[in-house]
């Protein structure tokens, strides 16, 4: 049972040793910008990965009530919003609710004394009032030992609105597909970590690395006539020289665009969807003057707008690597 005086001073029954307010930090709330966090660095891979769900958590504050918890398998998470500004905090697991509550609380009002929204509004870069980690520390280090804690905030008045409108209760699930997961067990309390992959390649489907051999085999026969038509061109010292050197270009140039079109296959890219259509029309152009030349027959032409359609369209149906937001802080 939790005891109260005057001067907001209290004791809980709950032993609450060691570091238990682990991480905190303020986010804009309708795009998840965030603006300050506290920056003390805690090795444990439990905490960097709950951290992890704390920068996804606000990303999607604006979708979920102005007051939430979500269990991470080894940590608490918990969220407070509003003007347009989310406060989160990552608790172990055997911390009061109510005592992070009200320690998000009592940030809030000092964010709230400091910044408007037209400074919140105005900011372009993560952490961009990043000053405010200092306040965040020393709220954070009262909150690290609840014997001699005094608080702003009315633990009695918080508890009744906790029992009263109680906290919504997330899940991982809501957070969505999240690249280093925690798999639990129904009997244990522990979890497993599987890290997340640096690599910018995806898993291929079956048909995707067909298209792949398809594109290479268009590189190796355009480069094949490039070697070719520049030979011919060296011994031909006529007009003929000045159109076999310009077939060659056109060449060199769907063997560098069969090569590219391989490369937006295996990896990711910036601009994807247009850099493919741009690929794909110079291909096509480049096929046709060789064609109307007679540089090249008809059913090869055919055969790589094929590739190339194909090709084209496995990277517009690829799916974009989900990138975790990983701040520095």
């Amino acid at each position: 049972m939790m005891w109260f005086d005057g001067k907001f001073e209290f004791t809980l029954p709950i032993q609450c040793n060691g570091r238990m307010v682990l991480f905190a930090m303020i986010a804009r709330l309708h795009d998840g910008l965030p603006l300050s966090a506290t920056t003390d660095h805690d090795p444990s891979q439990a905490v960097l990965l709950s951290k992890k769900y704390a920068k996804i958590l606000s990303k999607k504050a604006q979708s979920f009530p102005d007051r939430c918890s979500l269990f991470t398998g080894s940590h608490w998470l918990y969220l407070i919003s509003s003007l347009g500004v989310c406060f989160i905090t990552l608790c172990e697991e055997s911390y009061p609710a109510v005592l992070a509550y009200c320690f998000l609380d009592e940030v809030q009002r000092e964010f709230i004394s400091l910044y408007d929204g037209k400074r919140v509004d105005s900011c372009r870069r993560p952490y961009a009032l990043i000053e405010f980690d200092q306040t965040i520390a020393k709220t954070k280090q009262r909150y690290l030992s609840t014997r001699t804690l005094r608080t702003r905030t009315s633990l009695t008045d918080m508890s009744q609105e906790v029992k009263l409108r109680p906290p919504h209760r997330l899940n991982l699930d809501d957070l969505g597909p999240v690249p280093g997961s925690v798999t639990q067990d129904m009997n244990s309390s522990g979890y497993t970590y599987r890290p997340q992959t640096n690599s910018k390649q995806v898993e291929m489907s079956w048909i995707t690395k067909l298209t792949l051999v398809l594109c290479a085999m268009c590189s190796v026969m355009n480069f094949f006539r490039v070697i070719g038509l520049l030979n011919a061109g060296a011994m031909n010292l006529d007009n003929e020289s000045s159109s076999l050197f310009r077939g060659a270009t056109m060449f060199f140039l769907a063997f560098a665009l069969a090569t590219f079109q391989s490369y937006l296959l295996i990896y990711n890219s910036s601009w994807r969807e247009f850099k493919c259509l741009m690929a794909t029309f110079l291909t096509l152009f480049a096929n046709f003057y060789l064609y109307i030349h007679g540089l090249r027959f008809g059913f090869t032409v055919a055969f790589h707008a094929v590739v190339f359609l194909l090709a084209a369209f496995q990277i517009m149906q690829k799916p974009d690597r989900l990138k975790l937001p990983d701040y520095t802080v």
